[in-house]
């Protein structure tokens, strides 16, 4: 059995379609794709809960992370350290 070949393309669609969906409500909503984390940025002034609502049109199903919870070290948000 092998792997379908990767591309960035339904990923990009995927993200095009979020924004859109966002910027009917926050006309200055971004979403970008950070490969090293595998994780999506949301950069928005709604509410966590109003952007699970609005993606969900758009059949994605996002969490909410804490942004201290996203970076490495100690914040501490759950990194795994020993603080």
């Amino acid at each position: 059995m092998s792997a379908p070949e990767h591309t960035d393309e339904p990923l990009q669609q995927r993200t095009r379609a979020m924004t859109h969906a966002l910027r009917e409500w926050d006309p200055d909503a971004e979403v970008q794709f950070e490969s090293a984390s595998g994780r999506l940025a949301i950069l928005t002034t709604l509410s966590p809960e109003r952007v699970r609502e609005i993606l969900s049109t758009v059949g994605e199903q996002v969490e909410d992370v804490q942004e201290d919870a996203r970076r490495s070290g100690c914040g501490c948000g759950g990194c795994g350290c020993s603080n």
